[in-house]
């Protein structure tokens, strides 16, 4: 069963009106396009350890090759292939259509097409390149004009952290105990063959998550002071009055793990709160495991980057100034047909949609089928 996107008219147009916006930013902070292949390697998607088989959308025709899951892969393969010489670091936006596939009744699959526009920074020589990401997300959220219901939570989460909580674990505690926090599984905790205090600790952490500086001192507390939590300490000291200058609230959340199977380091969603509903607007991370993967040699092995969905954006952005408004440009004397043009250049240039009847028309009556025709709201007469 596939599920084929059809956008009506406004879709269509939000949809530009978000890649569009999105574009320009990604521009001014100094990143270059790149189109990824829709169609990728089954093998190269398995091998890199990004998705389960299972989800991939694989071709009829060959089934070796499969469409893609997500762009950073194709992205972080083509750095180490035709873009292996240029200098780093990379720094690479892209959008365009990702497929996913999801198990239905029966047996049967659903195909999803979605649309995505995000940046991947690769190769940078510094302890923090999450800052330089992250400030671009909220630089990206803000040009776009959200409702003003739409409240802003980053969640964030790191690897290190997991890793933390589980190092004194090995065998089978080791996989129970990480799927049960991310998870959020009380009863499996409940269950493991570990003392009480440890019992305790595991759950507590359950509920360990909100302001990043609170829940890092907790985990302190409990694990020792250490280089990752204070790495994180000092990312989030700086990032966090960012964070405040544009209405973005930071939630540092140590159980939250993404789907893929591509992050190691930090971790983070975006997601909109209108009180009625929450829904992930971008999300992203860190992947230099899988740099190493492509290429072995990278002398900078550092890749990170964020995805942000047009789908779920679409229904909480403003509609642009003018978006509405649709000009029609009508004269009654053919000698006003330059002046006609002239005009709708003008209001071209000021972003408002203009159509020109080339015929000359002189009945009122006329003027208003014209305009009913052409979806317009306003006509603008040349006399």
């Amino acid at each position: 069963m596939t599920k084929i996107k059809e956008f009506n008219l406004i879709d269509v147009r939000k949809n530009s009106q978000i890649v569009n916006t999105l574009n320009k930013v990604f521009k001014l902070w100094g990143y270059e396009k790149v189109s990824p292949s829709m169609i990728n390697n089954i093998e190269t998607i398995k091998s890199s350890g990004v998705i389960n088989q299972d989800e991939l959308v694989s071709l009829v025709s060959n089934k070796s090759l499969c469409l893609r899951p997500e762009m950073t892969t194709s992205i972080v393969k083509l750095i180490s292939t035709r873009l292996i010489n240029k200098k780093r670091p990379l720094r690479l936006w892209n959008n365009g259509t990702i497929f996913e596939k999801e198990k239905g009744l029966k047996n049967s699959y659903k195909l999803n097409e979605r649309i995505q526009s995000g940046i991947e920074l690769i190769g940078y020589e510094t302890d923090f390149p999450e800052i330089e990401v992250i400030n671009i997300l909220f630089d990206a959220i803000d040009k776009l004009k959200l409702q003003d219901n739409c409240n802003l939570i980053l969640l964030v989460s790191s690897t290190t952290i997991l890793d933390l909580i589980l190092k004194k674990y090995s065998g089978k505690d080791f996989e129970i105990i990480k799927k049960s926090l991310t998870e959020l599984d009380q009863v499996s905790i409940s269950k493991l063959d570990i003392n009480d205090e440890e019992k305790k600790i595991l759950k507590d952490i359950f509920f360990t998550r909100g302001k990043p500086n609170i829940v890092l001192e907790k985990l302190a507390k409990i694990y020792g002071k250490n280089k990752d939590l204070d790495d994180l300490n000092y990312l989030f000291e700086t990032l966090s009055p960012i964070a405040n200058n544009y209405g973005i609230q930071i939630k540092l959340d140590p159980t939250f793990q993404p789907h893929l199977n591509l992050y190691e380091g930090i971790v983070f969603q975006l997601i909109c709160d209108n009180n009625n509903s929450k829904s992930v607007i971008a999300k992203g991370g860190r992947y230099d495991e899988l740099v190493r993967f492509f290429n072995k040699k990278e002398k900078i092995p550092t890749g990170l980057g964020f995805s942000i969905s047009v789908d779920n954006l679409r229904k909480h952005i403003k509609e642009e100034k003018d978006s509405n408004k649709k000009i029609l440009i009508l004269y009654d004397n053919e000698k006003n047909l330059s002046k006609a043009i002239k005009e709708q250049k003008k209001l071209h240039e000021l972003g408002i949609i203009t159509i020109l009847e080339i015929n000359p028309c002189k009945n009122p009556e006329k003027a208003k089928f014209i305009m009913a025709e052409n979806n317009c709201n306003e006509i603008k007469w040349i006399n």
